[in-house]
């Protein structure tokens, strides 16, 4: 919630710049909010006119009442279908990393009262036996759980692309990608399954068959995903279950697969995970957890402003008052 302070001075506007939402942030001088702004003017739904009218028309208000403020941005606004593509930095890095590598874009609209140019928050890259795997947007979530907190561990962020995000000392070491929510997605929405699901109800039982299916099997993914067909045909598991089935297979094996990692020595046999994102997503993700006997957190409010703000300030990116 915004804080009602009359003393409370902008210092920065944080804006977290995706594909479906844009959602900004008024911040006094320590990061507090004072205002916020939220909209489904995400990249992917800006089609016939310019990020900059966009972000005109939307901050525009703010900067009539506050002036010149300086603005920082990150997400899907930086990649190579937003405004500009900022580059991709390598592990390790954290909020000093990104902020020495902010790409700045440049304004070229009249109103004195909207600033010249905005910061956008890198991207990050991490090779792993010759392979490479990318985020854009996550790292910035990170940076604020890493506020004021330097433990080493892993950090999972659920979504259509999972993140889990290895730290150490207060940097981002390393990083893996899965697609289980796309993968999900097109499962129950254009293949053979979709045909023997009833509804899409959650069902508790059906979803902690699938995981602890995937945790005991030694089959893959897409061996698994095929019992979901043959459970289904022969009544192992309900009609109506056969939605939650899938998803407990699909997060079970991106579990499974997780519990594997073992970078730079760092496993998960004694470790406890942090979970950040949606909270239903991340409360699915937690029961999966808990079934598999991993120790996890949840992490409660989105921490993409502190993340937006740690990095602005690491690059003496505020108003400052006297």
């Amino acid at each position: 919630m915004p804080i009602n302070n009359s003393f409370s001075k902008p210092a920065l506007i944080a804006i977290d710049w995706g594909n479906t939402r844009f959602r900004c942030w008024l911040l006094d001088i320590n990061g507090n909010e004072i205002d916020n702004i939220d909209t489904e003017f995400g990249i992917s739904k800006i089609k016939d006119t310019t990020f900059s009218q966009v972000f005109e028309n939307i901050m525009g208000g703010w900067f009539h009442e506050h002036g010149s403020l300086p603005v920082i941005a990150s997400g899907m606004i930086g990649s190579r279908h937003g405004w500009l593509e900022t580059p991709y930095i390598p592990c390790p890095a954290g909020p000093e990393e990104f902020a020495k590598h902010l790409v700045y874009v440049s304004l070229n609209i009249e109103n004195t009262n909207i600033p010249k140019k905005i910061a956008i928050v890198p991207g990050m890259s991490y090779w792993d036996e010759g392979v490479p795997d990318l985020m854009r947007g996550e790292e910035t979530q990170v940076a604020g759980f890493l506020w004021d907190k330097q433990q080493s561990g892993w950090i999972v962020l659920p979504g259509t692309h999972s993140k889990w995000v290895l730290t150490t000392a207060g940097k981002i070491k390393a990083f893996k990608t899965f697609m289980s929510g796309e993968i999900f997605a097109l499962m129950v929405e254009h293949s053979i399954l979709q045909k023997l699901m009833e509804g899409n109800q959650q069902d508790e039982n059906a979803f902690k068959r699938g995981c602890i299916q995937s945790f005991n099997n030694q089959q893959g993914l897409l061996n698994q995903l095929f019992s979901a067909r043959t459970m289904g045909l022969l009544n192992q598991v309900e009609a109506k279950g056969i939605h939650s089935f899938i998803s407990g297979i699909i997060i079970g094996c991106e579990i499974k697969e997780g519990m594997s990692l073992d970078a730079h020595n760092f496993s998960l046999d004694d470790a406890e995970v942090n979970l950040i994102g949606e909270i239903s997503l991340c409360n699915l993700y937690r029961h999966a957890f808990e079934i598999a006997n991993i120790k996890v957190n949840l992490v409660n409010n989105n921490p993409v402003v502190k993340g937006l703000f740690h990095i602005a300030r690491a690059a003496s990116l505020y108003r400052t008052y006297e």
